[in-house]
């Protein structure tokens, strides 16, 4: 598979994980904002082509020109997870970057999401199986530092066996499935889409496990500790 091109367009850290023998690949770390000021400054927010019927109607409803938390010194950092996006903006941006470099771009979905984070081990954290607070950001304890840290943080302490950087702690992560319709169709009218990863303002320890599964409505995008990753399929 093709290594190189999205590299270029998307600012760093940036790198694709292969998962063997799965046919596709994951980002290493969660999208930043430096990566999603990309999509902003290419009109992404203007473009209907990019988005899904119903994720064009919130936008136009609501004025969406840029992320909830676009402007807070505390979210905002170039290489600081885009938090404040709603599952169709995630979408969007992954429209947007397969048209830019003509691949097959798009949100994981659960199961794709969870395979990447623990492998065939099924540990219960991408670690292992014991809960370590100092490998993610994190609440537990109520002892965060109450906001999202860069991506390359926890880099080398919390990675899965993949080498997939960030997939717990730090910010949720929309999910491409629709756990009310039971599928991963894309444009299926739902409010159940799937996040997972648990995030810096979650202070209960099983919410971190990969087999726990929340969602959230795809429209909201008022949350600080939402945001996303990418991958690329075959």
């Amino acid at each position: 598979m093709k290594k190189s091109r999205p590299t270029t367009l998307l600012p760093k850290p940036f790198d694709w994980i292969e998962i063997p023998k799965k046919n596709y690949e994951i980002a290493k770390y969660p999208t930043t904002n430096a990566q999603f000021r990309k999509f902003i400054k290419d009109d992404g927010y203007n473009q209907q082509k990019w988005w899904t019927q119903q994720g064009w109607e919130y936008r136009e409803r609501g004025s969406w020109t840029q992320p909830h938390y676009w402007e807070d010194s505390k979210f905002n950092g170039d290489t600081q997870p885009v938090v404040g996006v709603s599952w169709f903006e995630a979408l969007a941006f992954c429209m947007w970057l397969s048209d830019r470099i003509d691949e097959k771009i798009m949100l994981p979905t659960e199961q794709q999401w969870k395979f990447a984070a623990q492998g065939d081990d099924k540990y219960n954290y991408p670690w292992g199986n014991d809960w370590n607070r100092d490998f993610c950001n994190n609440d537990v304890g109520k002892t965060g530092i109450g906001k999202t840290t860069p991506v390359t943080q926890y880099e080398g302490k919390g990675d899965s066996p993949f080498g997939v950087v960030d997939m717990v702690g730090n910010v949720w992560e929309w999910c491409l499935t629709d756990s009310k319709n039971n599928t991963d169709y894309a444009r299926s009218i739902t409010n159940n889409r799937i996040i997972c990863g648990g995030s810096w303002f979650d202070h209960n320890g099983i919410r971190f496990r990969i087999a726990f599964r929340d969602w959230n409505s795809p429209n909201i995008r008022t949350h600080n500790y939402i945001g996303f990753r990418i991958a690329r399929f075959n």
